[in-house]
């Protein structure tokens, strides 16, 4: 789903860049993906987590997506290289073949989609066996605290839809997901997932 004009100010600052940096050296931190793979960033924005994803991990390639033609267009304008493509894209149905990319990094977007589960069998679907799925991302358990009950009254999020935690990772697992590695805190989580199946 599209932001509304508080998220859009709220994902394009140079606070939440500033954050999504370390989001990346850590989420890197516990990768062990090799150097020039292909990878697929969902939910690209304005490019800010390609830059990171070409810094940190040194792909071959990267394919990235976003729902809103705006910030596509942005991320072209703000990030240029031989080996990048942005494109407007749903993460529920991609135009991809099956099993094209050695890893998908996902900075914040999952709980965006109200089909979340269908999200997560295309990402599985287009993975490599032995890919990497790599993930910082939020759930409904978020916006049951009190600032977060707060800020469901200015973000626009499918909250009827939205995951619990502990559901998001038996989902994961049901697909054929393992956990590599990951971290917690009471706002978001990271992981690090291997296709195992």
């Amino acid at each position: 789903m599209l932001m509304n004009k508080i998220e859009f100010w709220l994902m394009n600052n140079p606070i939440r860049a500033f954050i999504q940096g370390f989001e990346a050296k850590k989420l890197k931190s516990m990768s062990d993906l090799p150097s020039d793979k292909a990878v697929l960033e969902i939910g690209c924005g304005q490019g800010v987590g390609t830059k990171l994803i070409q810094k940190h991990f040194k792909p071959k390639s990267i394919n990235a997506i976003d729902l809103d033609p705006q910030m596509i267009r942005r991320a072209k304008r703000r990030v240029k290289a031989p080996h990048i493509a942005f494109e407007v894209g749903d993460a529920s149905h991609l135009r991809f073949t099956d099993a094209s990319f050695d890893a998908i990094v996902d900075f914040g977007i999952i709980h965006h989609i109200p089909n979340w589960k269908d999200a997560l069998k295309e990402l599985h679907r287009l993975l490599k066996p032995g890919g990497q799925l790599i993930l910082e991302d939020l759930s409904i358990d978020t916006f049951e605290t009190r600032i977060g009950k707060i800020l469901r009254l200015f973000l626009a999020h499918p909250y009827k839809e939205m995951y619990k935690r502990k559901e998001f990772y038996e989902e994961l697992k049901n697909l054929g997901f393992k956990v590599k590695k990951q971290y917690t805190n009471p706002w978001w989580f990271g992981m690090v997932l291997r296709k195992v199946r």
